[in-house]
């Protein structure tokens, strides 16, 4: 991003200040805040997108997970006509985070899974799943919930997604309460 490192000059009592020395500071004080921003003069970016209707997933398939709404969507990286995905605007080491939390169901087994990834790039979670989480289905009483998280160095143009998976031998509904179904893309710091 080409800040510079900032150095904070220090002065001694006694010594006089001259207005090179201030604007010397002001300076470096503007370049840490920058620096401290990554580079970005109000926010870093961070989208975080949530559910606001149930969706179905069907048995033993990976499903895109489709947001309604977008809770802090600061660098356009959600649109509502691409419901599923999340476009990084500004390359950088991101924190990707979902959640995928599901009904509770009837009569849960300990053989059924139910759970979920953070894709990049493609939904093919075998390629390009970053991050994975899930739960025994017989776990939730309120329903169970996979969590998942990943550091990532991500380019400009990159996609992100989550996907839902389950295997309780029919379709399942995604819970909208309680925290709900959601994806978040937080900006941590240039790449390198």
């Amino acid at each position: 991003m080409g800040i510079p490192t900032p150095t904070i000059p220090s002065f001694t009592d006694g010594q006089i200040v001259h207005a090179t020395d201030l604007n010397a500071l002001a300076s470096n004080l503007t370049n840490l805040y920058l620096y401290n921003n990554a580079g970005f003069t109000t926010q870093k970016p961070c989208a975080i997108v949530k559910q606001t209707s149930g969706q179905s997933i069907p048995n033993n398939a990976d499903t895109v997970v489709n947001f309604q709404s977008a809770v802090i969507n600061t660098d356009n990286m959600w649109t509502a006509s691409v419901p599923g995905q999340l476009t990084i605007q500004h390359a950088g080491i991101y924190l990707l985070n979902g959640q995928v939390f599901y009904q509770a169901i009837g009569s849960p087994t300990l053989a059924t899974n139910m759970g979920g990834y953070i894709c990049v790039n493609g939904t093919t979670s075998s390629t390009n799943a970053v991050g994975a989480g899930g739960t025994n289905a017989g776990q939730g009483a309120a329903g169970p919930t996979a969590n998942m998280a990943a550091l990532v160095n991500l380019a400009a143009g990159a996609t992100v997604f989550l996907e839902a998976t389950q295997t309780t031998g029919a379709s399942q509904t995604l819970r909208t309460n309680f925290g709900g179904s959601f994806l978040a893309a937080i900006f941590i710091t240039p790449s390198t």
